[in-house]
C-alpha cells in the first residue's frame, strides 16, 4: 500500500472508530460489538506504525496515553472555575431566589426577559475540569485547582473515551467546555477487588479515586482506571468561522438547557437527569425525585445544581467572592442505612487504645459498601445500649469514618447479647488498663497490633503510600521490619524475591522510601506517634524548639510553655522522649542516614493566632491542602473542636462538630467564606 492510499484509509478508519466510540460511550447505542472496533483500531495502529509521518496526536490510537510526565504544568483559567454556595433546605432556596430578585431590581437596564427560569442538573461527585477545543480539535485540559489556576492534565484526559478528541460538526472556531471526571461505583468495586488480591492500597471512594487517577504522572495508569466524563457547561465560545470568543451564538447558548443540547450535538456525554423549571415548586419536586433515585445511580452524586437558565441574566447576576449569584448547589443530608450487628470487635490502635467496632453484613451507604462502623468508645456502647444482634442506624458523612448513631430497640427479638468490656487484649492477651475518662489501653508495649499500627502511622505520616497494612504485615512476618528504623534499612534485593513482589515493584518502593529521607522536623515528630501529639501540636513543638535534640532534652515546664499545648499533652510528650525504648528507636532511625530538617520560623501572616477545625468534604481542595493554606498564613489547625477554636470550616456532609460549634461559641464558615479569608 502506497502512502496516498494509506492516508485515505487511515482517515476513514479514524472517522469510523470515533463514530463507533461516540455511539458506544456517549449514546449508549453500540452499532457493532467490541470485536469490530478492536479490529479496526488494530488495523489503524499497524498503518500508523508503517507510515509514522501520518500519525496524529488526536488519533483514536493515542488514547493509550503518552509518556510519563515529570510534573504537571500550571495553567490559568480564562474564566474562573467558581465554587457554588450550598443550600440545604427549601428555605435556603427561597432565600437564594430573593437575592436574585434583589439583584435584578438593582440593574440599570433590564435584561431582554424579566421572566426567571431555573435549570436543574445533578451535582456529580468527581473532579471538575476545563477542556479547550480549537478548530474542533482537543487542545488542552486542566483541573480546577484553586478556581483560577489549575494543572494541565491533557495527556490523562485523552485516555478517557467519553472525551472527544475531535468535535462533531458543525463546531465553533474555539470553545471551552466544563465538566466532571468521575469513576463509576462498579469500576471502583472491580478495581478494589483486583487491588486486594495484589496487596495494593484500596481506593477510598469514587471521588477520591477519580481525582487521584487524573493526577497520575503516567497517563497509562489513568487509562487503567476507566474514568468517565460528563460535560455540563460552555464558558467560552466563538462564532462559526470566527476566532473571537463571544456569546452571540443565538439559540445554541442563550439558555443553560440549550447549552446541554449543543454539547450533545458536539459529541459530548451529558447526563440525562435534568429539568427546566418555571418556579421553586418544580425545583423542589426535582430535588425530591433525585433524592429517591440517588442510591441507584451508577455514579456518585452529592446534590443538585440549580441555576438561572437564561445565559444573559446569569452573566449580569455575576458572582461574589468565589461563588456565582446565578447558581447554588442543593446538598442532601448525610446518608444513613439500617443493618444488624453480627459482632462487636475491639481494635487496638498504635498507642494501645482500644476502640470497639460494630461488624455487620456489607451495607451500601453514601456510595460506599461498608461492613464495619466505629462505636468510638465503651461509654458510647453503654449510652446507646448497643447489643450484638441489634438493628442499628449507621451513618457515613463525606470523609467521616462510618459510625453507629442509633439503636432501634423495638426490633429486638430477645436473643440480643450485651457487650462486655474486655479485661485482656484480644491480640496479645495482656491486661487492659483504664487510663483516662473513657479510654482503655493495652498495657503491653510490644503488642503486635500496636506495632503494626505504629508502623502504618509512621509510613503514612511520612507519605510512603506504598507501605499499606498488608505490605507491612507481610514484611513483619518475613522478618524484614520490626520497627520504624527497618523501613529505611530496606533494600531492593530484600523485597524482589518475595512472592508477588517483582523487580519493578521493589524498585518503586525503595524509590518512595528514599524520597522521604529528609522529613521536616514537625512531620518526623508526628510520625513517631506520640500520644496526643497530632500534626498541629507537632508543628507547635517544632517551631518552638527548632531541632529534635532540643525537644528530646526539654524539661516538662518548657514543653508546657509552648502555645496551644496543655498539661496532658506536655506530660505525654515529655514522658515519650524520656523513655529509653523511644530514645533507642530514634537513635536507630537516625543511624539509617535520614536527615531531619530543622523547623523554619513562621512569619506572622493574616491568620496568625487563629485556630481552625475542618469538618466534611471540601469541594475546591483536599483537607490537607486547606491545612497547608492555613499554616502558610500562620494559622493553626486542630482535629478537635473546643472553646479555643476560632473557626469551624464546613464542607459537604459535616460531622457532629457542626452541632457543637454554636454551643462553644465557635464561628462557622462555609468553604466559600473560608476562601475569602485567604
Amino acid at each position: 500500500m502506497n502512502k496516498s492510499v494509506a492516508q485515505k484509509r487511515i482517515l476513514k478508519l479514524r472517522a469510523e472508530i470515533e463514530d463507533l466510540r461516540y455511539r458506544y460511550h456517549v449514546l449508549d447505542d453500540p452499532k457493532v460489538n467490541d470485536a469490530v472496533t478492536d479490529s479496526l483500531t488494530c488495523e489503524l495502529r499497524v498503518l500508523e506504525k508503517e507510515f509514522p509521518e501520518l500519525r496524529d496526536p488526536l488519533s483514536p490510537t493515542e488514547r493509550v496515553g503518552g509518556k510519563p510526565l515529570d510534573k504537571f504544568v500550571k495553567v490559568k483559567h480564562s474564566t474562573p472555575m467558581l465554587s457554588l454556595n450550598d443550600a440545604f433546605s427549601r428555605a435556603d432556596l427561597e432565600a437564594w431566589k430573593e437575592r436574585i430578585k434583589k439583584l435584578k431590581s438593582d440593574f440599570k437596564g433590564s435584561p431582554k426577559s424579566d421572566f426567571l427560569e431555573y435549570f436543574c442538573e445533578l451535582k456529580l461527585d468527581g473532579l471538575a475540569v476545563s477542556l479547550i477545543y480549537k478548530d474542533g480539535l482537543f487542545l488542552r485540559g486542566a483541573t480546577r485547582g484553586d478556581g483560577y489556576i489549575g494543572e494541565d492534565v491533557s495527556e490523562n484526559l485523552k485516555t478517557i473515551e467519553t472525551i472527544p478528541l475531535k468535535l462533531r460538526t458543525p463546531f465553533p472556531k474555539m470553545i471551552e467546555v466544563r465538566g466532571e471526571v468521575i469513576m463509576a461505583k462498579k469500576t471502583l468495586g472491580e478495581l478494589n477487588r483486583v487491588y486486594e488480591k495484589i496487596n495494593k492500597p484500596l481506593l477510598a471512594n469514587t471521588r477520591n479515586a477519580a481525582a487521584g487517577s487524573l493526577r497520575q504522572l503516567d497517563p497509562k495508569l489513568s487509562r487503567e482506571r476507566h474514568l468517565d466524563f460528563f460535560a455540563y457547561d460552555i464558558t467560552e465560545i466563538s462564532k462559526l468561522g470566527s476566532s473571537t470568543p463571544t456569546w452571540e451564538l443565538s439559540s445554541q447558548v442563550d439558555t443553560h438547557s440549550n447549552k446541554h443540547d449543543f454539547l450533545r450535538q458536539l459529541g459530548f456525554k451529558v447526563d440525562k437527569h435534568e429539568a427546566v423549571c418555571r418556579n421553586l415548586d418544580e425545583v423542589w419536586s426535582f430535588t425530591e425525585k433525585i433524592g429517591k433515585m440517588r442510591p441507584n445511580f451508577p455514579y456518585g452524586t452529592d446534590g443538585v445544581v440549580i441555576s438561572v437558565n437564561q445565559t444573559e441574566l446569569s452573566k449580569r447576576l455575576g458572582f461574589v467572592g468565589k461563588a456565582p449569584h446565578y447558581a447554588v448547589a442543593f446538598k442532601y443530608p448525610a446518608e444513613k442505612a439500617t443493618t444488624v450487628i453480627k459482632d462487636i470487635i475491639v481494635q487496638v490502635g498504635r498507642t494501645g487504645v482500644l476502640t470497639p467496632l460494630a461488624v455487620f453484613t456489607p451495607t451500601l451507604v453514601a456510595g460506599s459498601t461498608i461492613s464495619k462502623a466505629t462505636l468510638h468508645n465503651f461509654n458510647q456502647i453503654e449510652r446507646l445500649d448497643v447489643r450484638i444482634g441489634d438493628t442499628v442506624v449507621i451513618q457515613k458523612a463525606g470523609d467521616v469514618i462510618p459510625e453507629v448513631v442509633e439503636v432501634l430497640p423495638k426490633l429486638r427479638v430477645g436473643h440480643e447479647k450485651k457487650f462486655k468490656i474486655p479485661t485482656h487484649c484480644s491480640v496479645c492477651g495482656s491486661k487492659v488498663e483504664k487510663k483516662e475518662m473513657v479510654a482503655y489501653f493495652c498495657a503491653n508495649s510490644n503488642c503486635p497490633a500496636k506495632n503494626i499500627r505504629g508502623l502504618l502511622h509512621f509510613a503514612r505520616a511520612l507519605e510512603i503510600d506504598e507501605l499499606g497494612p498488608k505490605v507491612l504485615n507481610r514484611f513483619r512476618d518475613e522478618g524484614l521490619i520490626s520497627d520504624a528504623s527497618d523501613i529505611f534499612a530496606l533494600k531492593k534485593e530484600d523485597i524482589s524475591g518475595l512472592e508477588r513482589f517483582g523487580e519493578k515493584s521493589a524498585e518503586n518502593l525503595i524509590v518512595s522510601i528514599n524520597a522521604r529521607r529528609k522529613p521536616p522536623l514537625w512531620r518526623f515528630l508526628y510520625a513517631l506517634g506520640v500520644l496526643h501529639v497530632g500534626e498541629e501540636t507537632a508543628q507547635d513543638l517544632a517551631e518552638r524548639f527548632g531541632i529534635l535534640e532540643k525537644i528530646m532534652t526539654a524539661e516538662l515546664e518548657e514543653i508546657q510553655a509552648v502555645p496551644n499545648i496543655g498539661p496532658i499533652v506536655a506530660r505525654s510528650a515529655y514522658e515519650f522522649f524520656h523513655k529509653k525504648e523511644n530514645i533507642d528507636l530514634i537513635k536507630k532511625i537516625l543511624k539509617t542516614g535520614i536527615k531531619i530538617l530543622p523547623a523554619e520560623k513562621r512569619i506572622a501572616g493574616k491568620l496568625f493566632g487563629k485556630t481552625f477545625v475542618i469538618t466534611g468534604t471540601l469541594e475546591s481542595m483536599s483537607r490537607e491542602e486547606a491545612k497547608e493554606k492555613i499554616r502558610a498564613l500562620s494559622g493553626n489547625v486542630s482535629e478537635s473542636i473546643s472553646s479555643q477554636t476560632n473557626y469551624l470550616i464546613t464542607g459537604e456532609s459535616p460531622g457532629s462538630k457542626l452541632a457543637r460549634a454554636p454551643k462553644l461559641g465557635v464561628k462557622v464558615l462555609t468553604e466559600k467564606q473560608f476562601l475569602n479569608l485567604l
